[in-house]
């Protein structure tokens, strides 16, 4: 066998060992190349699964964070309306209260009306007068002169009378006119009669006067008014005014101040 024959199988063989060698380098460097994917891949994979866990974590917090806040809230609103109930009750009992007093204040109002005014009878003042009236009615018919069946003609007949007419009266027969006028039920021309009379310095007319504005007779009833009547007529000593005036001055004495300012005020009104 020549020499050449004899390195035949000895090329195949290295030849076959280098193959098999770099066959082995390459299934080993495929392995590594698979190895270095997966674990590329497993990296990516856990990355993601760590990224998502951290966003359900994220959105965890935040839902919990945001249920507290609702929480805060609601107690916030719930202590916001605790305290909205309170003041409410609170306003209801001081509403509650100034009704009581209120309603205490105008029932004490409504009986100090009432007692004013019991405090006249409903001949105060308005008794008639003992000259004209009294002398024509004890007076026989045959026994007047002409003058006198004139003057009784007028008497009969003075629910007819006008406020000129008897504007052209003395006081005392202005209140004698009054008198009749609030007998036949015409109240507000006896008050315009007591009126005239009480401004001529009557102090029966002023004492009507005040009466009439205590009982609103005739009139707006106006208690300050009345008063500084019965004050102008206490002064000219008449015995009912000098009465009420001292009830007034001794259970009333702010109406009584009130009164004194408007004494000057009734005489030019």
């Amino acid at each position: 066998m020549s020499q050449d024959s004899q390195k035949v199988p000895s090329r195949v063989f290295r030849w076959f060992e280098k193959f098999k060698t770099n066959y082995g380098q390459n299934v080993q460097g495929v392995l590594q190349h698979f190895e270095r994917n997966n674990q590329n891949q497993q990296l990516r994979l856990d990355q993601a699964n760590q990224s998502h866990i951290d966003d359900l974590k994220q959105m965890h917090q935040q839902s919990i964070d945001q249920q507290g806040l609702q929480i805060s809230q609601l107690s916030t609103d719930i202590n916001y309306y605790k305290e909205q109930i309170a003041q409410q009750q609170q306003t209801i009992e001081q509403l509650n209260g100034r009704y009581d007093a209120m309603m205490s204040c105008l029932l004490s109002e409504k009986k100090q009306a009432i007692n004013i005014k019991d405090i006249f009878s409903r001949e105060d003042f308005v008794e008639e007068s003992s000259n004209l009236i009294a002398n024509i009615a004890e007076t026989r018919p045959n026994q007047l002169t002409e003058n006198d069946n004139f003057i009784h003609q007028i008497v009969e007949n003075t629910a007819d009378l006008s406020t000129e007419i008897a504007a052209n009266i003395d006081d005392e027969g202005l209140f004698d006119q009054a008198i009749l006028k609030r007998k036949s039920g015409d109240i507000e021309q006896a008050f315009q009669l007591f009126e005239q009379a009480a401004k001529l310095g009557h102090a029966k007319s002023m004492g009507a006067m005040g009466r009439s504005f205590f009982l609103g007779e005739g009139t707006e009833e106006d208690h300050s008014i009345g008063l500084a009547w019965l004050i102008h007529a206490a002064k000219q000593a008449l015995p009912q005014a000098v009465e009420r005036v001292k009830h007034f001055q001794e259970n009333e004495p702010e109406l009584y101040q009130q009164a004194l300012g408007l004494t000057e005020q009734v005489y030019s009104s």
